[in-house]
């Protein structure tokens, strides 16, 4: 019978903590360890841990900050077990997740990992199902269609969700890239496949994924979905596949490019480090040119006319103009 690791990765989330731990806990599948990795929190989320009895549950808490993908990296190198989950500190699971990818795991093992669909939860109490981009029970990407799938916008992977085959990662010492960023769980995704073992997702919605204002995936998602197209292009494997995808990349950066002006025009970010990840959005994307040019007049006009171009911005989002 094979093995089950659960680590949490937490900093500073004591509020949403406690909900995620209950519903590990809460499994249908009670046959694994819990282990709350702390990555030097300040607030109570020692205190959130240590008041649970359960004998599954253990709390490492690192003496400083190692930043978000190092702990996540911690966490699969202190991984004993056949199979490991890496979920996050503000999402539920349901309670047929462990069990239900455990059991698609030991009859499959030509996958290297699976995960499952997830719905929507936010703050307003509303739900949202997430619905597959195949037929059937199942789907395993194999060979470069998990790739291909994620620049057609019809892959189903769920981050928090995958349980991974331990042996899979140590075999190729499978970790998640910082020089990737915060993408970098996509990138092993496409590792798993690049070494010849599947990548599975389920047809069923069995993970919450909290959605509010503090998640990185909301407050910086043009800038983390770059580095990704960044490091891909330059990479010796992956760059020939990303190079091909000509018509992707065009309309990539149409959407990119504007979602970059508007944080310009706002002054949300830094002027200069925006403009850093234009260059870089050009050359994994390419770009037609009339939307490299319209670009270029948007922010020029911005740094010139601030005031003006802020005040055109909002009266276009309100349908004033």
């Amino acid at each position: 019978m094979s093995s089950l690791e659960v680590f949490i990765l937490t900093y500073n989330r004591a509020s949403y903590l406690r909900e995620s731990i209950e519903s590990v806990l809460d499994s249908s599948y009670k046959d694994f360890t819990l282990t709350v990795v702390d990555n030097c929190s300040t607030d109570n989320t020692e205190e959130v841990v240590k008041s649970f009895t359960d004998d599954r549950l253990s709390y490492v808490k690192h003496p400083q900050n190692i930043g978000g993908i190092n702990n996540i990296n911690s966490a699969i190198r202190m991984g004993k077990a056949d199979y490991i989950v890496l979920f996050h500190d503000d999402d539920k699971m349901h309670p047929d997740m462990l069990k239900t990818e455990y059991e698609y795991l030991e009859s499959h093992p030509e996958a290297g990992c699976v995960s499952c669909l997830n719905t929507n939860f936010f703050e307003d109490g509303t739900e949202q199902d997430t619905a597959a981009n195949y037929e059937g029970e199942y789907k395993i990407y194999t060979g470069r269609e998990l790739f291909d799938a994620y620049f057609e916008g019809t892959h189903n992977t769920v981050c928090p969700s995958i349980m991974y085959r331990k042996k899979v990662l140590d075999a190729h010492d499978l970790i998640f890239d910082p020089n990737v960023g915060p993408c970098c769980d996509i990138k092993l995704l496409f590792d798993i496949e690049r070494y010849g073992d599947g990548v599975m997702s389920v047809n069923k919605c069995l993970m919450y994924t909290r959605r509010h204002k503090g998640q990185d995936s909301t407050m910086n998602y043009f800038t983390m979905h770059i580095e990704l197209y960044d490091y891909l292009i330059n990479d010796p494997y992956y760059g020939p596949m990303l190079s091909g995808k000509k018509e992707w990349g065009n309309d990539k950066y149409k959407d990119f490019s504007k979602a970059l002006a508007s944080l310009e025009i706002k002054g949300e970010r830094d002027r200069s480090e925006l403009r850093g990840f234009e260059k870089k959005l050009r050359n994994a994307c390419g770009g037609r040119a009339a939307d490299r040019f319209k670009y270029k007049v948007t922010v020029t006009a911005a740094k010139l006319f601030p005031g003006l171009m802020k005040k055109l911005y909002y009266s276009v989002k309100k349908g004033k103009v």
